[in-house]
């Protein structure tokens, strides 16, 4: 059988507060990489770096397409070594088939944190649990949040890390009460109905098929 999830028994306290600080990091990242974004922002791959500059990430932004030269006014990256530093984190919007790779180059260049947007893996079968499997292996040291996920906002910070349609909002209410789900589908909808209602909310995540990353993290 194909293990679909790491297993992190007997972590030792050093182990265990690395993996924390790039939980945090993740959360609130001070560059992001776009692995397969799109200069077509109704495109669910131009959307990650279009809500990014809607709701005002301060820090750096690093689109990756070989295909276009630029993307929102940013320069578009032929490739992850071409970047001129280490993303903390790298959102991968790469179809199954290819998301392993982005990840393990992220892995091996120092990045602290992915986002696997993608479905077809555990959730299909036994071929999407081997490509799940896959994955895993990739990703190494690094933590991966997904696959199978919307990916999570951070509205206290201003980071969307996420293709979700909820964001075409121009506004949220920012407030205390942070969501953790594995369906991304209850997520956005929570968001969306949230703003609606003048509900404050401070980070969602969406865990999706919990590779790595789950909700007890």
């Amino acid at each position: 059988a194909l293990p679909i999830s790491r297993v992190r028994d007997g972590v030792s306290r050093q182990d265990r507060e690395a993996e924390m600080s790039a939980i945090a990091r993740l959360l609130k990242p001070s560059s992001i990489a776009v692995i397969g974004a799109s200069a077509d922002a109704t495109k669910t791959a131009g959307r990650p770096v279009a809500y990014l500059k809607k709701h005002g990430f301060t820090g750096d932004i690093f689109p990756v397409n070989p295909r276009v030269p630029e993307i929102s006014g940013l320069r578009c990256y032929p490739d992850l070594k071409s970047l001129p530093r280490t993303p903390d984190v790298g959102i991968v919007l790469l179809g199954s088939a290819h998301a392993h790779r982005a990840v393990r180059e992220l892995a091996g260049m120092g990045a602290q944190a992915a986002v696997a947007l993608a479905s077809g893996y555990a959730e299909t079968g036994e071929e999407g649990a081997r490509r799940q499997a896959e994955l895993i292996e990739a990703s190494g040291a690094m933590r991966l949040l997904g696959p199978n996920t919307i990916g999570l906002v951070n509205l206290t910070d201003r980071i969307m890390l996420s293709a979700s349609g909820a964001l075409d909002m121009d506004e949220f209410c920012v407030g205390s009460i942070g969501v953790v789900s594995q369906s991304g589908g209850i997520l956005g909808a929570l968001l969306s109905r949230a703003a609606a209602r003048g509900i404050g909310l401070s980070k969602l995540v969406s865990t999706g098929n919990e590779a790595d990353l789950d909700i007890a993290d």
